[in-house]
């Protein structure tokens, strides 16, 4: 039996609304990812900066390379130097 107008609007409706949960579910868990981020680059940014650990004690403790890490800590840096408005 074909679908009515009104089924067809009602599922449409209902699509429409499960998308806008899970592209508020995806923004909600790309902010987490990213909050989770700049915490941990914080933290290997603070050891090395305090002379707690050389950036190669840093890099061996964590599992990346070298120039990984001295990127990210350059993108960490211009970050928080960037003005917020």
């Amino acid at each position: 039996m074909p679908k009515s107008e009104a089924d067809k609007a009602a599922e449409a409706q209902r699509v429409r609304q499960a998308q806008q949960r899970l592209t508020a579910a995806k923004a909600r868990r790309d902010e987490l990812k990213a909050a989770a981020d700049r915490e941990f680059w914080t933290a290997v940014a603070a050891a090395i900066d305090s002379g707690e650990l050389k950036q190669t004690e840093a890099c061996q403790a964590i599992g990346y390379q070298r120039e990984y890490v001295r990127r990210q800590l350059l993108d960490l840096r211009a970050q928080a130097a960037e003005p917020t408005d």
